[in-house]
């Protein structure tokens, strides 16, 4: 028995299957695009899920979203990376088609969760760079989703008014300013090079990385004064460029925040890594089918375990 998860991005659908022993038994990598609405979304999923099948049943599956979601119903309100979203009630459509409960969140939510997992922070804010820039809030040990499911959203914290253009149908965006679209489009380079260029040596005091990161720690320094956690965690593709960035983001963040806030936060790169938005997003899976009251298989029971042995097989592979 199995649970799946799935990373459904911009640029990428990401499916991980973890098997009962907590092992990742299915691995697989589709490229996706601002064109891909729902029925392809759902045909794109339901073949990952078929794939995985073949390695074993599948208990359950998770989908993280790249835009709002109400997690409560299951259901993709709308998204600036995606086209054709409103409203889509994603996990009843995926339960319908392929037999098992699912759960439904912001992919940034599920990457924040596997974090959790992995660190037992208790107080966070977590912020993906990537194709664009998402966040999520872990308070008191639990995923803070807000009223409606949307909380987190600091990729839409405005920066500068009257500013760039933004998707979502605003100006200023720190989203326009920082996410790696922004910053390749800013020195011309094609779609993911920057990630192309994690682990490798980048000047981040070249003038575009310079001036995405300190826009980034703009928009971090605000919400810190806002939240006070203790801990600010980087994911994405864009974080990935080493500790030269995330040193970068701190210093802006600690310009603009109160100092004793400030001085007492630590900032630091995510170790889920790659996967871990598709690794929280097991979690979900694993939570959901508990919530459904459906006997739960070891790896249901014991998340940790799965994300830890996941992730290493994963790397390893």
């Amino acid at each position: 028995m199995a649970l799946v998860g799935i990373d459904l991005g911009g640029t990428k659908l990401l499916a991980l299957a973890v098997g009962a022993d907590g092992a990742a038994i299915h691995h697989m990598r589709a490229t996706t695009g601002r064109t891909m609405g729902p029925d392809a979304a759902l045909a794109a999923i339901e073949r990952a899920v078929t794939e995985a099948r073949a390695h074993g049943d599948i208990e359950a599956i998770g989908v993280g979203f790249p835009g709002l979601v109400d997690h409560a119903r299951g259901v993709a309100r709308s998204s600036v990376m995606l086209d054709g979203w409103r409203d889509v009630p994603l996990a009843a459509l995926l339960e319908e088609r392929l037999g098992v409960p699912c759960a439904v969140d912001n992919d940034v939510n599920a990457a924040a969760l596997h974090e959790l997992e992995l660190r037992g922070a208790p107080d966070m804010l977590f912020a993906a760079v990537g194709t664009g820039i998402g966040g999520a809030l872990v308070l008191g040990g639990c995923l803070h989703r807000g009223r409606g499911g949307f909380a987190g959203e600091i990729g839409h914290v405005v920066i500068e008014r009257d500013g760039r253009p933004c998707d979502c149908g605003r100006r200023g965006c720190v989203n326009r300013y920082a996410s790696g679209t922004a910053i390749e489009a800013e020195v011309g380079l094609e779609a993911g090079a920057l990630r192309a260029r994690a682990g490798h040596a980048v000047d981040v005091a070249a003038p575009s990385l310079a001036a995405g990161a300190a826009a980034l720690g703009v928009a971090i320094g605000s919400a810190l004064n806002l939240l006070d956690v203790p801990l600010v965690v980087l994911g994405g593709g864009v974080a990935q460029l080493g500790p030269a960035y995330v040193a970068a983001v701190a210093a802006s963040a600690r310009r603009e925040c109160f100092s004793e806030i400030g001085r007492d936060c630590l900032f630091e790169a995510a170790r889920g890594g790659y996967d871990g938005a598709a690794l929280g997003a097991v979690a979900l899976a694993a939570q959901r089918l508990e919530a459904a009251g459906h006997a739960c298989s070891r790896a249901s029971r014991s998340s940790s375990a799965a994300y830890s042995r996941a992730s290493r097989s994963a790397a390893d592979g």
